[in-house]
């Protein structure tokens, strides 16, 4: 009568033993390994940061040339804007010889403001009295080009002559680094926005509630902080003189947690 196998020993699966299979692997991985990891992925990143910042450790813009300034940016001929800097020598004079300037952004866009009183009226210089318009860049899908879509969104339009404020609601805060902006915790993004909306609800359901002779909700210490936050307390500048931020960071993913809370709570907020 043959043995009756223990139903303890792991078994072999396709003809792989468990016990020889175990034996090569290497020693357990534990959070130190972990940690040495980190650490080179810290290292490494930063080197890579460097490398797109200047030595005073912030990002700087490169310079357009006259050629992509009279291509692309301001629709008049090369000619005619180095005849136009000669009669004007208070405007932007860019660097380098006559035929061959390099002007900053913040020179392209007083050259822009200079034509735009001064050139043809029958050509545009730079938007002028249009309402702000809100774009969204979402996807649920992680890795499908979010924010570089919004990078080169806002660039473009920065480039056209359009004042832009880019919101990073990502808590991986790749569109933040990409702009050089600094957020150490998540009362510097758009956090505090969102709570202070849910604040101004709760106040505004409280007020019916207390005219109904009903009990109001409560408003915590997170909400009462978030009433006195103004959005001019989080926008920064960048490097791009038209572009401002709303940074994020890490601890924004709190606000994936606590959106949920809040629409249990008052299901009326939009």
């Amino acid at each position: 009568m043959n043995k009756k196998p223990d139903s303890h020993a792991p078994q072999a699966y396709h003809n792989l033993d468990p016990a020889r299979s175990a034996a090569k692997l290497g020693p357990a991985v534990d959070t130190t390994r972990f940690a040495k990891a980190a650490a080179f992925c810290t290292k490494g990143r930063d080197d890579l940061a460097r490398r797109g910042y200047a030595p005073d450790g912030k990002k700087r813009l490169r310079r357009f040339s006259i050629w992509e300034i009279t291509k692309y940016l301001i629709p008049i001929a090369a000619a005619h804007l180095r005849r136009v800097l000669r009669a004007n020598p208070d405007l932007p004079q860019g660097e380098g010889e006559a035929g061959a300037k390099w002007f900053t952004l913040e020179e392209v866009l007083t050259l822009r403001d200079h034509f735009a009183t001064e050139g043809s009226a029958a050509k545009e210089y730079r938007p002028e009295g249009l309402p702000a318009k809100i774009c969204a860049v979402a996807n649920f899908k992680g890795g499908s080009g979010k924010t570089t879509t919004c990078a080169h969104l806002a660039m473009a339009a920065a480039l056209d002559g359009y004042k832009v404020l880019v919101i990073d609601m990502d808590s991986q805060g790749s569109m933040t680094s990409l702009l050089g902006g600094t957020v150490t915790d998540e009362w510097q993004t758009v956090f505090p926005l969102i709570a202070k909306d849910y604040a101004l609800a709760l106040q505004a359901e409280n007020r019916a509630r207390a005219a109904n002779g009903q009990p109001t909700l409560p408003l915590d210490e997170t909400l009462s902080a978030a009433l006195e936050t103004d959005s001019s307390d989080l926008i920064q500048k960048t490097h791009w003189p038209n572009i401002d931020l709303i940074g994020a960071q890490l601890n924004l993913y709190w606000a994936e947690f606590q959106i949920p809370v809040w629409r249990m709570a008052l299901r009326s907020w939009p």
